[in-house]
């Protein structure tokens, strides 16, 4: 990784983004769970916010950190589902969530995504302004069908966490990123491209969708 990577990530965190207790107290306790950067949960924040997102779903929660930065882009009347099934986590995200004082809008569902995704629209949930996929590689095409279903014309749909290790692991886990990618460029309602990244992170990137 580069050391230019993380000075130029720093550089702009100290300009950029807000001091937010919680926060920046979840990125120095979470480093080693994947999270989100600092600058990605800003931008996160901020696509949701252009796309006056009133409905969020989050697949992947880990220990809450992107999920405070998309809970806090929501109005008022908001209403945010993320989807965790490592109870330790799901507990942890809880916690941050309580103590950023988000708990009105945000729930955190401890289970599996694949079992919970089918049931939300039962459970009340509206159709969802705007999703992010965060969550295991393996799954990606089966939550992306779930999320371009659970979604409405104009969603937006973000996807990240490790895009680019599809393509560097073994053969055999880049038929799941080939079907994800086939899925974004047939489908009749999804408008997608895709990004590479570097940072503190190092060499990732996302994909973002807009729904017909």
């Amino acid at each position: 990784m580069s050391k230019l990577w993380n000075d130029v990530d720093a550089y702009f965190t100290s300009q950029l983004n807000a001091d937010d207790e919680v926060i920046t107290g979840i990125l120095e306790n979470e480093e080693e769970r994947n999270e989100a950067a600092s600058g990605q949960g800003k931008f996160l924040q901020l696509l949701a916010r252009i796309k006056g997102a009133k409905t969020v779903l989050e697949i992947g929660t880990l220990s809450g950190y992107s999920t405070l930065w998309l809970g806090k882009a929501l109005p008022e009347e908001g209403r945010m589902a993320t989807l965790e099934s490592n109870p330790e986590y799901a507990k942890t995200a809880f916690e941050h969530i309580k103590a950023a004082e988000l708990d009105d809008k945000v729930e955190v569902i401890e289970a599996p995504a694949e079992n919970t995704l089918p049931k939300l629209l039962e459970r009340g949930y509206p159709r969802f302004d705007f999703i992010y996929i965060n969550a295991n590689q393996k799954h990606y095409p089966d939550y992306l069908e779930a999320a371009i279903n659970m979604a409405k014309s104009g969603s937006v749909i973000v996807t990240e966490r490790k895009i680019m290790e599809s393509f560097e692991e073994e053969e055999a886990k880049c038929p799941k990123m080939q079907r994800f990618l086939q899925i974004l460029t047939e489908h009749p309602r999804v408008d997608a491209t895709a990004v590479q990244t570097v940072g503190s992170r190092g060499h990732d990137g996302f994909v973002m969708a807009v729904l017909d």
